[in-house]
């Protein structure tokens, strides 16, 4: 009954007949575990198409959508962890398959007459498996995915003359965006896979046509692909697959915070960009051109020249020849160790440790529903990262917080506002943790002057100016005392009301205290900090009045607000004299 379907079908399709000239493709000398490389390259593309096609049900393509509609993917759609993972490491392994199939056939000399040109077809496909990959990363539009490939295009448009005409074809324009992704989409589910598909199939008809390369002297010199080659082949793609799929369940796919152009996100490419991406580091301005084109293209035509220079009857004498791919990939490892030991840097491994906590911020608020606006909106408007975030976007460079930052320009912001930063501050004014590092140090050190008494006593009234509901309150007393003491010595510099040193106006020149770290004098630090009542004519604070929103600015004065309630530094709790 079989032989009879077997005819049937054969008879109306001819599979029978196609089938028996892939099996025999001709393979001289038996079959060999290192051909196998090739096939489960092409079971995993498989798997691609089908958890691409799968995804696609629900993906949608576009800038408020896509991170969305692939955390749904991720988190609710039943089997759609295995998936999506599945579909991320298929991609990585083929990659890994692809990088052996061409040791492989070098070795093997697979494109030695009469199969140049099915060598070059090899590479073509090569080629489309990296630029498919590299389509597919920025999809999901989260950080991760969104700086890589700005990264990877950056790569593209630095190459002279075609790169930033083809950069701009991409990214669709200057910046990134809605035209981004619908570009990136059409390439990764529809152009590129065509290409790839007629380059497959005809990379497969060259090799029945002409078999495969092999020592007839070593083995069956009349071998054929079925049945040895094929049961190596099948083991050696059932291993892969199951591997992939374990991954998948495993690890998943990652899922970074919302894409977001206007953050500071660690982006390192993907690793098997890393090597060209540090490649360049090492050449810059006129010598950009030399790792954009000159090493990189030299390498691919010395790899496309292999069949008509690769010539030699045995491996010893073939060494001189592949000896130029044998250093060209310890280069490649050794770059890519270069840019990976940068990742192990204290100051890079915050900022991942910062993102990673961002991103689960950001798939724990999905859960309770992710606004009309796009994930990003939902995620400005969660007051438990974005506060922070911007404080670290706009002051972050100048003022130092634990944890958040650690350049210091302006003043250190741990406890401020709080008493011990308030009598650290008027006891040493000068040290670099407050305005020594600035031109507005001039103020001298008052811890004698005062003596500890009359410290306290300021530094309490300094508190009692920034007090809102559901701060410790200030001890009256205490306050009365040191408004006496700050009205009658302090304001012989300071402006504000009450002066009783008998100073004129025009001659005092420091900021009034008046409302001291309250939101009313934070927010006229962050809008105007050169004005006559703040630092004047001595200021180098920008204004942030025209680069931040009412919204962000009220964000970053609840982060600055917030952080009296955190521990100042040991070092402000007992200074050493100077």
């Amino acid at each position: 009954m079989l032989e009879h379907l077997k005819s049937w079908i054969d008879e109306r399709t001819g599979l029978s007949l196609k089938l028996s000239h892939l099996a025999n493709v001709a393979m001289p000398g038996g079959a060999r575990w290192r051909r196998v490389f090739g096939h489960s390259m092409l079971i995993l593309i498989a798997l691609e198409v089908l958890t691409g096609v799968a995804m696609m049900t629900v993906y949608t393509p576009s800038t408020t959508n896509a991170w969305s509609s692939t955390w749904y993917i991720e988190t609710v759609l039943p089997l759609g962890h295995l998936v999506r993972g599945a579909h991320h490491f298929g991609a990585h392994a083929i990659v890994v398959l692809l990088g052996l199939h061409v040791m492989q056939t070098v070795f093997d000399r697979a494109g030695a007459r009469p199969r140049e040109l099915n060598h070059l077809m090899g590479l073509g496909i090569a080629g489309l498996v990296v630029f498919e990959l590299m389509t597919g990363f920025p999809l999901a539009w989260d950080q991760r995915g969104y700086w890589v490939s700005r990264i990877e295009t950056g790569i593209i448009g630095s190459a002279p003359v075609v790169g930033p005409m083809l950069q701009r074809f991409l990214v669709g324009g200057l910046h990134y965006g809605q035209l981004t992704i619908t570009r990136f989409y059409t390439l990764h589910v529809a152009l590129v896979p065509l290409a790839l598909a007629m380059g497959i199939l005809a990379h497969l008809a060259m090799v029945r046509t002409h078999g495969l390369v092999g020592d007839a002297s070593k083995g069956d010199p009349d071998a054929r692909w079925w049945p040895s080659q094929a049961a190596r082949d099948a083991v050696a793609a059932l291993v892969t697959l199951l591997a992939v799929l374990w991954a998948a369940h495993k690890w998943g796919a990652p899922l970074d915070a919302p894409a977001d152009g206007a953050s500071q996100y660690p982006a390192v490419p993907e690793w098997f960009f890393m090597p060209l991406s540090q490649l360049l580091k090492h050449f810059s301005g006129r010598w950009q051109i030399v790792g954009t084109m000159v090493i990189p293209g030299a390498l691919s035509a010395y790899v496309a020249a292999l069949p008509w220079v690769d010539r030699a009857p045995t491996l010893s004498r073939r060494l001189p020849v592949l000896l130029p791919l044998v250093v060209a990939g310890f280069a490649a490892v050794g770059l890519g160790m270069e840019l990976a030991h940068h990742t192990h840097e204290p100051a890079f491994a915050r900022s991942v440790h910062a993102a990673e906590a961002t991103a689960r911020r950001a798939r724990n608020l999905a859960r309770a529903g992710i606004p009309p606006e796009g994930p990003l909106e939902m995620l400005h408007n969660d007051p438990a990262v974005r506060p922070r975030e911007l404080f670290v976007q706009y002051c972050g460079s100048c003022h130092a917080v634990r944890g958040a930052s650690e350049q210091r320009k302006g003043p250190t912001l741990d406890g401020f506002g709080s008493r011990e930063w308030a009598s650290a501050f008027v006891a040493w004014p000068d040290r670099p943790i407050f305005m020594g590092t600035t031109q507005i140090h001039d103020m001298p050190a008052q811890h004698r002057r005062l003596h500890d008494d009359g410290l306290r006593a300021v530094s309490e009234w300094l508190y009692s100016r920034g007090v809102e509901e559901g701060d410790p309150p200030a001890d009256a007393a205490l306050v009365a005392q040191g408004e006496t003491i700050y009205r009658r010595r302090c304001t012989t510099c300071h402006q504000g009301q009450g002066d009783t040193s008998g100073t004129e106006s025009t001659e005092r020149d420091a900021p009034d205290l008046d409302v001291w770290a309250s939101r009313e004098w934070l927010r006229a630090q962050m809008l105007n900090p050169g004005a006559g009542v703040n630092y004047g004519a001595r200021n180098h604070m920008p204004r942030f009045g025209d680069r931040v929103t009412d919204r962000e600015l009220n964000m970053i004065l609840d982060y600055v607000r917030s952080l009296r309630r955190t521990a100042a530094p040991p070092f402000i709790d007992e200074p050493a004299d100077p």
